[in-house]
């Protein structure tokens, strides 16, 4: 009886133990896991850089090329790179509708009378995504509805309105009785 008792406590503490460390792999996998995630972002972060180089080499490129070759260079070897970006999970921020500031940073607005208030007019910078996370906002200039001209007071309501101090009794008009 002590024997099967003493096998079954042992075996139960066997358990327990290989329990412990299925559990103890997987926080490691699961920590491991998110390393490589962190360190992914980082670089793509860090390579973010040159490819807002390509961009610009590409737009003087065009510019100032004069057989239209190493614009085409250019340009193939930016789509290779941003192939590679996007197997990680790199996504180009949308700017042709309105501004979310959750994916957008407003540098500047402009008064647009054919373009609705928070449409973004112009990109100074792109903006990326990696999975869920934006990495980097896009830099963007924003519509702003002109506002509506309120009409011009006339010169008596605007005496009228200097002369009141905000007192209700100062601010009645002079033929108005205080009951």
């Amino acid at each position: 009886m002590a024997k099967d008792k003493r096998i079954a406590e042992l075996t139960d503490d066997l358990k327990r133990l290989q329990a412990e460390f299925d559990n103890f792999k997987k926080r490691i996998e699961k920590d491991m896991a998110e390393r490589t995630k962190l360190a992914n972002q980082r670089l793509i972060s860090d390579l973010l850089p040159v490819l807002d180089s390509f961009d610009k080499a590409i737009e003087d490129a065009g510019k100032n090329d004069k057989y239209g070759h190493v614009g085409d260079g250019l340009q193939k070897l930016r789509n290779q790179f941003l192939r590679i970006l996007e197997k990680e999970g790199l996504r180009e921020v949308k700017t042709d509708g309105k501004l979310d500031p959750f994916v957008h940073e407003a540098m500047m607005r402009e008064l647009a009378e054919d373009a609705e208030d928070g449409r973004i007019l112009e990109v100074f910078q792109k903006g990326y995504t990696l999975g869920n996370k934006t990495i980097r906002t896009a830099k963007v200039k924003v519509a702003k509805k002109k506002e509506p001209e309120l009409p011009p007071q006339t010169e008596a309501a605007e005496a009228h309105t200097d002369s009141c101090d905000g007192t209700r009794d100062e601010c009645l008009d002079d033929d108005t009785e205080e009951r």
